[in-house]
């Protein structure tokens, strides 16, 4: 439609140019006739003054004879413009001097002509005049006329041949001008498609068939840019994706905003930062994504005057996280931040503050008391050997209590990368009548009774050095916080190959509340009863460590005054 429409203009640019260039050509033409008639009218007109020599009488009949084969009028005026005779009205005496062909006369041209409609004949006539002059003096005036539709009409022939002419011409030119058309929009009409789908379809390569000698080096420029198009498309489509794949791996989360606070991207990370179940729809306000207000704040005060912004802020929800957010510009007026989760590093910080006051207690209370009976008994207590006997119990009691609050957090402080230990084959009966004859004194003061159930030969392949502290620490609990004549339960079996520990007490119990935080370092369900007992409060976070360490898990069944059941499953390597 467009071509059509194309050719439509110049078609009617061309009719327009030669109907123009026709009427210039015409307007020439009839000036040239104009101009001969002209001539051939003063040479008539010499002609008559020669042959008349200039007799007024003669010219008259001369004039009166050749105008009767003719259409031509001959009029002969004074030097004054008044009409001596005319043959046309031999009655007619009036003054000529206002006509233009008379006045160019009058003032001393050769010739005088003018071109227009007769007065008396009422049609157009062309007059030319020349000057009657003796011995260089104007004395008359000779003017012939003819009507100008005679000597165009024996001009039409001449005309038309022309036209005809012209008229083959301007259909050459035409044809010239559309075939040279056709060949300046025919690489246009080749290259048009292919630029289409290039737009369209960027990684499809697009290639010129066509061969034309004047055109193919186009061509091939063409398929050249094409081809390079098409893997540029795919390299950034390449590197694209593999730059969401990227945000989509990172451990920080990380949005876009453009300047319309339009939110275009979101990786999984910022995602589950935000409590996000399923991904968003992008793009979209990033008001209707984001839903903290805090988070929302820090992006409005972002400006351009801040080209970084940094801030901690903590997501409100039922999962509070305290999030590390940079936010800077980026390209075409666009925001990115970038999230990074710092609650598990406050909660370690925090841990560890708390584990740094709590040893730093537990250090203390000993060291105070061992300072105090020391000094007391260099005071003069020593003299009195019942209480030198006593202070140096109470001293020796605190001195291993803070020998085994040492040992625990040394325990504490190592990493799983230090244990270098090999699984050797264990008799975990034999391990329980080892630790629980450890305990035997305190138990018989207690009047504590061990039960064991399980079979005698249990072998397992296990870390020592792991399993026996978990053992440990959990039958001193139960001897530590079961009440007098109470039944302590020792029962081991295998279960899906996996061995099932369990140590039950009839002791104080542990409050359900409670029961979440005993495994924490330093934490006692009741701190007066652990520290006379010469506990440290990290028994239970030795127990979780080493269970972990060994890929197991504990938990805790426990109701006040009735008693706990500690259950720890471990994986059986090897069993026998």
């Amino acid at each position: 439609m467009k071509k059509r429409y194309g050719y439509g203009l110049w078609s009617i640019g061309l009719l327009l140019i030669f109907f123009l260039c026709w009427q210039v050509l015409s307007s020439f033409y009839r000036q040239q006739v104009i101009a001969q008639q002209v001539a051939f009218l003063q040479e008539k007109a010499t002609v008559f003054l020669n042959l008349s020599d200039n007799q007024t009488a003669a010219l008259e009949q001369f004039a009166d004879t050749y105008v009767e084969d003719s259409n031509s009028r001959i009029t002969l005026l004074d030097d004054q413009g008044q009409i001596i005779f005319d043959t046309y009205d031999h009655t007619l005496h009036e003054n000529r001097s206002n006509r233009p062909e008379v006045q160019a006369v009058l003032r001393g041209s050769s010739v005088g002509q003018s071109l227009r409609e007769s007065d008396t004949l009422h049609e157009e006539l062309l007059y030319v005049a020349i000057p009657v002059k003796e011995d260089g003096n104007l004395t008359q005036i000779l003017r012939i006329a003819e009507p100008t539709a005679a000597f165009f009409a024996k001009n039409e022939g001449i005309k038309q041949s022309i036209l005809i002419v012209y008229l083959v011409f301007c259909f050459l030119i035409s044809l010239l001008i559309f075939h040279t058309l056709r060949q300046r929009n025919r690489p246009i009409q080749t290259i048009l498609p292919v630029v289409k789908k290039m737009i369209t379809s960027p990684d499809q390569q697009a290639i010129i068939m066509q061969e034309t000698p004047e055109h193919d080096e186009l061509y091939q420029l063409i398929n050249q840019l094409s081809e390079q198009m098409s893997q540029t498309y795919r390299a950034y489509a390449a590197s694209e994706q593999q730059l969401y794949g990227l945000l989509s791996e990172l451990m920080i989360g990380v949005f876009i905003i453009n300047e319309e606070n339009q939110l275009l991207l979101l990786n999984p990370t910022m995602q589950e930062q935000l409590g996000m179940e399923t991904a968003p729809i992008l793009p979209q306000p990033f008001t209707e994504v984001i839903h903290d207000t805090q988070l929302i704040q820090l992006i409005y005060q972002f400006n351009d005057e801040t080209p970084i912004f940094h801030a901690e802020t903590t997501l409100s929800g039922e999962r509070s996280k305290v999030l590390d957010v940079t936010l800077r510009s980026f390209q075409e007026n666009q925001l990115i931040g970038i999230s990074y989760d710092l609650t598990r590093i406050r909660q370690l910080e925090k841990m560890q503050k708390d584990f740094v006051g709590n040893v730093s207690h537990e250090l203390k209370t000993p060291v105070t008391s061992l300072i105090g009976f020391t000094e007391t008994l260099l005071d003069g207590a020593k003299e009195d050997p019942e209480t030198l006997q006593t202070f140096l119990e109470i001293i020796q009691k605190d001195a291993y209590r803070l020998k085994n609050l040492i040992q625990d957090i040394i325990q504490l402080s190592q990493d799983s990368d230090s244990f270098q230990h090999v699984d050797q084959p264990i008799n975990f009966s034999e391990l329980l009548q080892q630790v629980v004859q450890t305990y035997g004194p305190a138990a018989v003061k207690k009047q504590l009774t061990f039960q064991f159930e399980g079979p005698e030969q249990f072998i397992l392949s296990t870390k020592k050095e792991l399993l026996q502290p978990i053992v440990k620490n959990l039958v001193e609990n139960a001897v530590t916080y079961s009440k007098p004549g109470g039944v302590i339960t020792l029962s081991y079996s295998e279960q899906d190959d996996q061995l099932l520990f369990q140590v039950q007490d009839q002791g104080i119990g542990i409050d359900e509340e409670d029961q979440e935080r005993i495994f924490e370092r330093f934490y006692r369900v009741d701190k007066a009863r652990a520290r006379n007992s010469g506990g440290t409060g990290l028994g239970l976070a030795i127990v979780k460590d080493y269970t972990k360490l060994l890929g197991g898990s504990i938990k805790v069944d426990s109701f006040p005054k009735i008693g706990s059941t500690f259950t720890v499953t471990l994986p059986l390597h090897e069993k026998r």
